[in-house]
């Protein structure tokens, strides 16, 4: 049986107060030092992904590539990104994380990482990873859905077995 919209709604807004408390989470513990939250998203992309195209990185992060070129020269700039001519394509670029960006990463990860495992000290280990399996869920079911989008609209294609209105 689908989702009724009353627990559609309800999980968008469940959605959104989670995005809320994660951003609220960052802002107290980044270093103000590093790189903001914003580069640190791009920069866990680009490590997921190894050596990538700017405009592949721009749709994976759902940003514009103008938006993305001034993450990419702070980065660049602070030596945790590199960027090169792609030589299949002189007007596309290939970017990757630095040896000192990967160790960025990884170090935010541990420290993000610390503050969620002492947040969740009430939390079993078998809720954990059953919110885990829920999130994984979702996020793939998500990712599925906008890939079937149509290019340059905002439709969801018809599901099977229901009519065009």
């Amino acid at each position: 049986m689908a989702v009724n919209q009353r627990s559609a709604e309800e999980l968008t807004t469940l959605i959104h107060r989670l995005q809320r408390q994660l951003r609220c989470i960052a802002q107290k513990i980044d270093d103000p030092q590093g790189p903001g939250t914003a580069m640190q998203g791009v920069m866990r992309v680009i490590g997921d992904h190894g050596e990538i195209r700017a405009t592949e990185l721009a749709e994976k992060l759902g940003i514009g590539t103008a938006g993305l070129s001034r993450h990419l020269s702070e980065l660049v700039a602070m030596g945790y990104v590199s960027r090169r001519p792609h030589p299949g394509d002189g007007r596309a670029h290939l970017v990757s994380l630095t040896t000192a960006g990967t160790q960025a990463v990884a170090e935010e990860m541990r420290r993000r990482g610390a503050v969620l495992q002492h947040m969740l000290e009430d939390w079993t280990e078998e809720e954990a990873r059953s919110a885990s399996e829920s999130l994984t869920r979702l996020t793939d079911t998500l990712q599925t859905s906008i890939r079937a989008m149509k290019p340059g609209t905002h439709q969801m294609p018809i599901p099977a077995g229901e009519d065009a209105k």
